[in-house]
């Protein structure tokens, strides 16, 4: 029959990303940021007769940025589609969780700032992540307190003791160094 079609038909292709959306818009954002961070860094020492330098991890993490933004630019994939290839718009209540968990990202943010200044690392790491584990995440809270806990030694042991960095100091940190060094 004219006209008439058996379902074999295949679905309409999802569009491809328009030259200035909002990925795109959001991509070059990213690289411009990135490639000042690279500018930042490469002045600084990125290593010396001791060991890494201070400029050796802002390098490595702006040119990694650098280049998964050049990736994106270039191939941005198809708008709207998320990581199981899914082009369906989100729902009402799927958006409110995405902003509330955006919230709770920005507030770790101000909470790693504010607590490093005044708590010291371990607090402030722990805190930041029972924040984002439990309520960002909406994992449980055992596996909070333990994340949150395994971050902050793993962090203290590693950073402050092995390789020597001068962390934000609280008392806990004090105590742990007085009893290492």
């Amino acid at each position: 029959m004219a006209g008439s079609t058996d379902g074999s038909a295949a679905p309409p292709a999802a569009p491809a990303a328009r030259a200035l959306s909002g990925v795109r818009l959001a991509t070059l954002a990213l690289l411009t940021t990135a490639l000042i961070g690279v500018w930042q860094a490469w002045g600084l020492e990125r290593w010396a007769i001791d060991g890494p330098g201070p400029g050796l991890w802002p390098m490595v993490v702006a040119s990694v940025c650098v280049a998964l933004s050049l990736v994106v630019l270039l191939w941005p994939g198809r708008e709207s589609a998320t990581e199981a290839g899914d082009t369906d718009p989100l729902d009402a209540a799927e958006a409110g969780r995405t902003r509330s968990t955006f919230g709770l990202y920005c507030l770790a943010l101000v909470v790693l700032a504010l607590g490093s200044a005044f708590a010291g690392f371990v607090l402030t790491a722990f805190a930041v992540s029972i924040l984002l584990v439990r309520f960002a995440e909406g994992r449980s809270w055992r596996s909070a307190l333990t994340y949150g806990l395994a971050a902050s030694v793993i962090g203290l042991v590693c950073f402050a003791w092995w390789l020597r960095v001068d962390l934000p100091t609280g008392p806990i940190e004090r105590a742990f160094l007085s009893l290492v060094r």
